[in-house]
Parts: structure tokens; sequence; C-alpha cells
């Protein structure tokens, strides 16, 4: 066979074939390193970004605390900073733990600032303590001032803590507050007493008052105590122990059948006997009744030694008919005898005082009768209305400072009598008062009479046609007569001597 005469398609073929093989593997080979390349990268590039190198990344970290650190620092000494109450700043650190004691400059406007420092230091240690001890920490102690009114002041330790959370990248804040608070008289610069908020004995009997009535209301059976209630302790203006708040008062009470060992009065039970430069004003709004009007006559009729089983009744239904409400001074020695017609006077919305119990002259008999002679009868008044009387009336007007003392109530006087208890004739009653009644003035007349009864009548309508609007003694008084005073109008107090 010719050598040099080959058959169409092989040697040219074949070469060509295995040029084009040759380059595809060329370009395979090309794109195969370039994209090994490209992935190869991408995973660098990944993992570089989620493996920075520990020394850049703690810079960051670093760079972060230093800022939020600066930035906390700042707000707190700019917090401490106040013109009205100036502070020195005392910086400590133990470990990561960072503490910033500031305390008051002016020492002598807190009297008890030692006993506020001693709890601040107490609380520091305890938070201290129970603070971990490889997180960054600040602790920031201070006196917390606050303005309750223009002449109370309170003051208070603080603790807060502030942790770096590493996760947030930030601090979170806990604040304690010490469980005793320091109030203080801005005008004497002296703790607050007693003596700032009820002002006189006279009025602290007047919140005895309020206290045992309380208790026995409260009381499951207030009969079963009230003995021991009516002899508990009186409120002392220099040793009764009371926490203060704006808005109400709680005292220490000794140990008593209740078992309670204080009680919270609001402001506005007691509306009357607290000074109103101590507390907040309008924690008593409304409390008590508006003024008299000065452009108005006021009076108030009040009946003595009753009830009568008899007579009373039917004064009862005059009063009602009339639309008028007034006040009965009633005889315990009575009262046991005719529960029902008290509480009848009770409910029909009249006033229920006492008078006593046997009606003695209580300046001629010694101490133990006069306690026995009012207790009786508050016992007695309670068992038909569960109520204690407020006000009490003693028998012929008789009573001095001693029997004001023991009887721990307002003595209510009068003014006008009109001695039907001497008459016995209701147009000698009905003139009587006609001729002497004048304006804010306290008739004084008995429901145990039968003529005083037929007289009242005409004399409700006498008196409201000379213009008089007719009160129980207890709102014409405003309902703030206080113990160891007596009145014989809303204008006529005096202390008794």
């Amino acid at each position: 066979m010719d050598r040099n005469n080959h058959p169409p398609g092989t040697r040219n073929s074949r070469h060509k074939k295995n040029k084009y093989s040759f380059s595809t593997k060329i370009a395979f080979l090309s794109v195969f390193a370039i994209s090994f390349i490209l992935v190869c990268g991408a995973v660098y590039a990944t993992y570089a970004m989620q493996h920075k190198p520990k020394e850049a990344s703690k810079l960051e970290e670093d760079d972060q605390y230093e800022q939020k650190e600066a930035a906390l620092l700042e707000k707190i000494r700019k917090d401490q900073n106040q013109e009205e109450f100036k502070t020195t700043e005392q910086e400590k650190t133990d470990g990561s733990i960072q503490t910033l004691i500031y305390e008051p400059v002016a020492v002598d406007s807190i009297p008890q600032l030692p006993t506020i420092k001693t709890e601040l230091t107490g609380l520091i240690d305890v938070t201290q303590k129970n603070s971990p001890k490889e997180t960054a920490i600040k602790l920031i102690g201070y006196v917390k001032r606050v303005k309750i009114n223009e002449q109370v002041i309170s003051y208070q330790p603080v603790v807060e803590t502030y942790t770096w959370d590493q996760e947030k990248e930030d601090w979170s804040e806990k604040t304690e507050q010490g469980k005793n608070t320091a109030f203080v008289n801005q005008k004497t610069k002296q703790p607050l007493s007693l003596q700032d908020i009820f002002m006189s004995e006279a009025n602290v009997l007047a919140v005895q008052q309020v206290v045992q009535q309380k208790l026995l209301s409260e009381s499951p059976d207030g009969n079963a105590i009230i003995d021991d209630i009516l002899n508990m302790p009186i409120i002392s203006l220099d040793g009764t122990a009371f926490t203060y708040y704006s808005d109400k008062i709680s005292l220490g009470l000794p140990e008593n059948p209740t078992g309670k060992k204080e009680i919270t009065l609001s402001y506005k039970e007691i509306a009357g006997y607290v000074n109103p430069e101590f507390i907040d004003v309008s924690s008593i709004k409304d409390a008590l009744p508006k003024p008299l009007d000065p452009d108005k006559k006021y009076i108030s009729l009040t009946f003595d030694d009753g009830p009568n089983p008899e007579t009373t009744p039917r004064l009862l239904d005059i009063l009602k008919e009339k639309g008028v409400k007034a006040t009965f001074f009633m005889l315990g020695q009575n009262v046991v005898k005719h529960e029902s017609v008290v509480k009848r006077v009770a409910e029909e919305g009249h006033e229920v005082a006492s008078h006593s119990y046997s009606h003695p002259q209580l300046t001629g008999v010694d101490a133990q009768t006069v306690k026995d002679e009012v207790q009786n009868t508050d016992k007695a008044i309670y068992r038909a209305i569960g109520k204690l009387p407020t006000d009490f009336r003693p028998p012929y007007g008789a009573v001095n400072k001693d029997v004001a003392t023991i009887i721990g109530k307002p003595i209510i006087q009068w003014s006008v009598d009109s001695q039907d208890w001497q008459s016995h004739n209701a147009q000698a009653i009905i003139k009587r008062i006609d001729d002497t009644a004048y304006n804010d003035t306290i008739v004084l007349m008995h429901d145990v009479h039968p003529e005083t009864v037929d007289a009242v009548s005409t004399v409700i309508d006498h008196l409201r046609g000379a213009g008089y609007e007719i009160l129980p003694s207890k709102e014409l008084l405003g309902k703030k007569a206080k113990p160891l005073h007596m009145y014989y109008g809303s204008k006529d107090e005096r202390p008794v001597q």
C-alpha cells in the first residue's frame, strides 16, 4: 500500500481530534482552578470574619465598655450634683467592684444622719458580699432626699447596683432602698414628732377615741374586748412609736386583746386633729364640713337625761316631722334599760352623746368614780348602737381640768337654758327660748319632761321663723371639737381650767 496515500479522514481527523481534546482539558482545568480559588477565598473570608484575632475583638469590647462606663459615671455624678442637696464623693475599688458613696455636706440639717449612714453601710456591705466577683459592678450609695411639703423633708438610704451585661454590652440597674426613712421638721431642723403632727394633748385624746372605735369596729366581738380597749394607755406625744406618711399615720399600740401592734389612720379620719402644715392637705379635702355661712344664723337643740320610753319616742316623731336633727346627751343607766329607743335615735340621724351614767356632780367625786361614770356609759351606748359616744356633757355643767382629762371627750355646754327642768310648763319653755336665743348657740332641754316635748314643735317653728337653721351640736361645732375644751357655740370655745 502506498504509505503516502491515506484514506480520507484518518490521520488529519485524528490530529484535529487530539487537538480539540487538549484544548477542552485546558479550559476545564482553568475553570476548575478559578472556581477552586473563589471557593477557597470565600471560605477563608467567612472564616476570617468569624474568627477575628482575639486581640482585635478584645480591643473593640474594651473600647465599648470604656465608653459605656464613662457615660454611666457621668450620669451618676450629674444626678448627685443637686443644688439644694450638696454631697461629697468617696470612691473605693475592690477588684471588679467600684463603690461610690455620696454623703450630705450639710449634716446639721439631718439629725438622724448617723443612723442613716449606718443603714447605708450595711446595705452596701450586703450588696458587695452577694455580688459576683468576675463581673464589673458599680455600687452607688447615697441618701435620697424628698420634699414632702414645705415643712417636711424625708431622707432615706439608697444603693444602686450597676452590673455589666456582656451579651447586651450595657449596664443593668437594680435599686434597693433602706427600710427606715427619716423625716425632718424644716422649722426646727429636728426629727418630725407627734407633737408636730397632733400639736396638743387635746388632739391626742381625740385621736385616742378614733383608735378605740376602730379597734372595736374591726373586732369580731367588740363587746368582749371593750373594757381592755377603753383602758388602753393613752397615746403619748413623746413615747408612742409612729410611722409617718404624707396621707396617713401608723401608731404603735401597747399590748391589747386584738393582738395588733400598730394601727394606721388616714388623716381623713382625724382631719380635725392634725396640723395641715405637716401633711398632704389633699388627703383631708372634704373631710371637714364647710364653714358655716357668716350671713346665716345657726342654733342647736340638745336634750339631756334620756332616753325615756314614753317621751323620747314622741319627741323623735316631732323631730322627724319637722326634719330636724338634734343631739341627745344620755344617761348610761337609762340606755341599758331602753336600748331600742337609743337605736332609733341613732338610726334617725341624731347624735348620741354621753351625760354620765347616774348624773353625779363629777367635780365632787373621786377619780375612779368619774372614770366609771364615763366608761360605763360608753359601754352601754356601744352595746346599743355599736359606736362609742364622742361628746360629753357633765351633769350640772360641772367640770375641771382633772375631770376633763379622765373624760377624754369634748365638753359640750350650753348657752341657752330653756329652764324646762324648773318651769315644767310648755308656754314658759317656748317664751324662755324665744327671749334668750341668739346666733351660734346651744339650747339645753330635757327629753324626759312631757312639757318639753309639748313645746318642741312650736320652738322649732319660732326659731325657723326668726331665720335660724337648726343643727346637731357636732355639726354646729364643725366636727372638730376636742377634749379638754368646752363649747358653748362654734365661736365660744374655752379650755377647761
